[in-house]
């Protein structure tokens, strides 16, 4: 076996050094937005945590002083569809999240507020496009509930809408006061159906 010459050897270890500085570099760099992806999404419904759709919020608040492109945002609020006053099963969150990520555009965002209120930004979206995109929300779904014994069971939602306007700028308090009134309002039962095998 012939020798390597100490320059040949010292620029392997250099090489050597190199990538794995570049490794740790590229590991380091996954966990961080690994981390940064628990730390904005709710564990349960894979959901954005509020803290980071309100960030969105602002973000798009800001972007649309800046350019005139209005953006609407939706509140969402669930309940019980018989009006019985009964808590809501526990995978009801789970089962709503993806009854909305199935309703919207991917270029949605949605973020959990609280254990059965949900906000949903809708970006670069004027008012008539929002009404369009939440009438497919706006009312009932049946699930089959794992947590009470696999049986099917109707959720409502309630949906307030806002559209940000130079002449409308707080786009939050307006959808809040419109899902107030909604809730208030009495629900019809709509056909729609989230299919079991996916809850």
């Amino acid at each position: 076996m012939t020798m390597l010459a100490p320059e040949i050897r010292f620029e392997l270890l250099a090489v050597a050094i190199v990538l794995l500085l570049v490794a740790v570099f590229v590991l380091r760099r996954l966990v961080r937005r690994r981390m940064a992806d628990r730390a904005m999404r709710d564990p349960q419904t894979g959901a954005y945590t509020a803290g980071f759709i309100q960030e969105v919020y602002e973000a798009e608040l800001r972007r649309a002083e800046r350019t005139g492109v209005p953006f609407s945002l939706a509140l969402v609020a669930l309940r019980d569809d018989g009006g019985s006053g009964k808590p809501l099963p526990s995978d009801a969150p789970v089962a709503a999240a993806q009854w909305l990520r199935e309703s919207l555009r991917g270029s949605d965002y949605i973020g959990r507020l609280d254990e059965h209120r949900f906000a949903l930004v809708l970006p670069e979206t004027w008012e008539e496009d929002a009404r369009i995109v939440l009438a497919r929300i706006d009312g009932s779904f049946h699930y089959e509930a794992k947590s009470n014994g696999g049986k099917e069971h109707w959720l409502t939602c309630s949906v307030g809408v806002a559209t940000w306007t130079p002449e409308n700028p707080d786009v939050w308090a307006g959808a809040a006061k419109q899902l107030e009134a909604a809730l208030r309002a009495p629900k019809q039962h709509s056909s729609s159906t989230l299919s079991p095998n996916r809850t």
